[in-house]
């Protein structure tokens, strides 16, 4: 039986050059295999990550940027989801838009600012989620990992899967797959995580873009000459572990955890 898949890209960006960005995005998206519902690329990856970039190369959305995206999408028959410097009036927001062949599905604004992003960006308020043909999904973009309660707000909205996208730090790099890996066991879901590689302007990105199971292990992860990769998913193994680990059953209280072995 053939299960759908999710796939993680990376890539380091070019600062400041959008077309060679999306190129790079189609690229990496038409090397995928068939069984790829969608793939996750890394956070502000349409203009690199710099904020003084980000700030002038800010487009609505949709606008011509998502357009070229759903352009690939369709040539490439895989959904996309891509952060990209979201302009709303005069706000900026650090955002992630997935999208399809027929455009704009869902816009995700990032809630928890890192540094001097919120010397640019607004915050985001709220949790975003989106039918897609694996079932609901839910959005995180980088430092947003470190707050469970974002990610418990995509429990109680019944996600099976997580869409995390960041430009993590190599100096930070052990967080990045803990808390991937944890976010994927305290909610029993699939979490595919893209991670920005190489260096941008001083700031030396991790890499290590993986897709984590709902039991918290790793299913597949990228190298420095691998850098795309995908895992099934599998409903069964969603079920199998939410019988293991019954944290959304307890927490609503609608049984308990003592048979837990």
């Amino acid at each position: 039986m053939t299960h759908p898949q999710i796939a993680a890209c990376q890539f380091e960006p070019t600062v400041g050059d959008v077309e060679a960005n999306l190129d790079r995005i189609e690229q990496l998206a038409g090397d995928l295999s068939e069984p790829v519902t969608f793939a996750v690329f890394p956070e502000l990856c349409v203009t690199g990550y710099d904020l003084d970039t980000a700030s002038a190369a800010k487009t609505p959305v949709p606008g011509p940027t998502t357009e070229r995206v759903s352009e690939i999408a369709r040539k490439t028959a895989v959904d996309l989801v891509v952060g990209i410097p979201e302009a709303v009036g005069d706000n900026i927001y650090n955002s992630l838009v997935y999208v399809s062949e027929h455009g704009v599905e869902a816009t995700y604004r990032k809630q928890h600012l890192w540094g001097d992003e919120a010397t640019v960006f607004m915050e985001g308020t709220e949790p975003t989620t989106v039918e897609t043909p694996i079932g609901r999904v839910g959005f995180l973009l980088c430092y947003d990992l470190n707050f469970p309660e974002r990610a418990l707000e995509y429990s109680e909205a019944s996600c099976d899967v997580l869409a995390v996208s960041a430009a993590w730090r190599q100096s930070f790099d052990r967080d990045w797959r803990l808390l991937c890996r944890a976010r994927a066991l305290d909610q029993t879901c699939y979490v595919v995580g893209a991670n920005h590689l190489g260096s941008q302007l001083g700031r030396q990105h991790a890499g290590d873009s993986f897709v984590a199971g709902p039991r918290g292990d790793v299913l597949a992860a990228t190298t420095d000459s691998v850098p795309t990769v995908s895992a099934d998913i599998v409903p069964e193994a969603i079920e199998a572990a939410r019988a293991k680990n019954p944290v959304r059953r307890s927490r609503r209280d609608e049984g308990d955890a003592s048979g837990r072995s």
